[in-house]
């Protein structure tokens, strides 16, 4: 059977479908916290045990969902099947986090249990989107590394410009669909418009994509690696262990970080029209520093580039901490430099852990080389589990409430 061709359409819409949920998905990243705390009427307590409940949950699937998509094989295809059945829990995942649900649900605790519902439907079914649009690059390109490297290249290229156009146009967006509809649903009219905007382009993109996929392919099924393998790769290898707890404490880091962001720019500079400017400054400060940067981590070596990005970020976000209550210029300008940080290493993520996975079968005779890039994503998996409930529980330490008078213990803790 002759291999479909790949046009550039294809490709576009490969990347553009991400794009769109990127869009879509970064409502959630910078104002969920916000919008629980603030309009939903939930405790920052409240938040935090349900953002450890729902991103443990998380976490339990993204270790099942792998395999359980390598030993299926549903009628269209083994992975467009996947995408097929997830546009619709992505999309309605992502409505109901940010729905207003104040007029007929009293209780905030029922609140918190409809978000969370929305939370796992969204990042339970990432999880397996995820795989599965990676596994789909091989399918439609074929041995072909030219085309792989359009393939990625353009979803890289749609990414960023997707950063920018999205940290300009949601805040305003929201601003502007909260005056018509009430305060509170403009974070819902956004968070529709945006993921309706993704349902379109993944709709376009599953129908493009089954022909590369056709159902029933043997040379799909593949053995997998169980749990129990996967943590044993980690426990039984030392460097493994070391940059396992460096990536997840680093993106508990993060998490807390991107948390409470919002809460700077609204509640202790009551200049909230600013974090546009600041995240659109980020997301152009990314786009230029993904061009020039990794030049720069490559020089230094691997090593010496993950030595070098940790401690920039690290750099950044004390800088934040010392200065970040002189002036919200001074967050601006470390919130492009910590973002900067990442990729002097980040393209060389995947390296790390096969070069640990080398080390552990060097040093223990053991070969569980296999199971490197299967655990790279639990770090960053466990980060957000702790990082997102640990936002809820230092905010309630520094005595936040909805509505509350700013006070100096309140700025200090913060």
């Amino acid at each position: 059977m002759e291999k479909p061709k790949l046009t550039s359409f294809d490709i576009n819409i490969y990347a553009l479908a991400q794009g769109a949920l990127t869009m879509a998905f970064t409502v959630q990243v910078l104002y969920l916290t916000l919008f629980m705390t603030d309009y939903l009427g939930i405790s920052p307590v409240l938040y935090g045990t349900c953002m450890l409940v729902a991103k443990t949950a998380d976490f339990l699937i993204s270790l099942i969902a792998g395999v359980i998509i390598e030993k299926s094989n549903m009628k269209h295809g083994k992975y467009v099947s996947w995408l097929r059945l997830l546009t619709g829990t992505l999309f309605f995942g992502m409505l109901i986090q940010m729905f207003d649900t104040t007029a007929f649900v009293h209780d905030p605790v029922q609140r918190a249990v409809i978000v969370c519902i929305g939370y796992i439907m969204f990042h339970g079914s990432m999880n397996f989107n995820a795989t599965a649009r990676g596994a789909i690059i091989p399918k439609m390109c074929g041995a072909n590394m030219e085309d792989r490297k359009k393939v990625t290249t353009r979803q890289s290229q749609v990414g960023a410009a997707v950063s920018i156009i999205g940290s300009a146009i949601i805040l305003p967006v929201i601003t502007a669909t909260g005056k018509v509809f009430g305060e509170a649903k403009g974070y819902f009219a956004a968070t529709v418009l945006f993921s309706t905007f993704f349902l379109i382009c993944n709709v376009i993109f599953v129908k493009r994509a089954g022909k590369f996929d056709p159902p029933g392919d043997p040379s799909a099924r593949k053995r997998v690696p169980t749990v129990g393998e996967m943590v044993k790769s980690i426990l039984t290898n030392k460097q493994m262990i070391i940059l396992f707890c460096a990536f997840t404490l680093f993106t508990i880091g993060t998490q807390i970080y991107s948390g409470v962001t919002a809460y700077y720019f609204r509640v202790v500079t009551g200049r909230f029209e600013m974090m546009t400017i600041a995240l659109t400054a980020r997301s152009i400060v990314a786009f230029l520093a993904s061009l020039c940067v990794p030049a720069i981590g490559r020089k230094f070596g691997k090593k010496g580039a993950m030595v070098i990005g940790f401690s920039l970020y690290a750099i950044s976000t004390v800088g934040m901490w010392l200065l970040g209550l002189k002036s919200l210029w001074f967050v601006v300008v470390f919130m492009c430099t910590a973002q900067a940080a990442q990729y002097v290493y980040q393209s060389m993520t995947a390296n790390y852990y096969l070069d640990c996975g080398e080390y552990g079968y060097y040093t223990s005779g053991q070969d569980n080389r296999t199971m490197a890039l299967t655990v790279m994503n639990l770090p960053t998996k466990i980060g957000f589990a702790v990082g997102g409930s640990l936002v809820g529980y230092l905010l309630a330490w520094a005595g936040y409430s909805a509505g509350m008078e700013v006070t100096a213990q309140f700025v200090s803790r913060y």
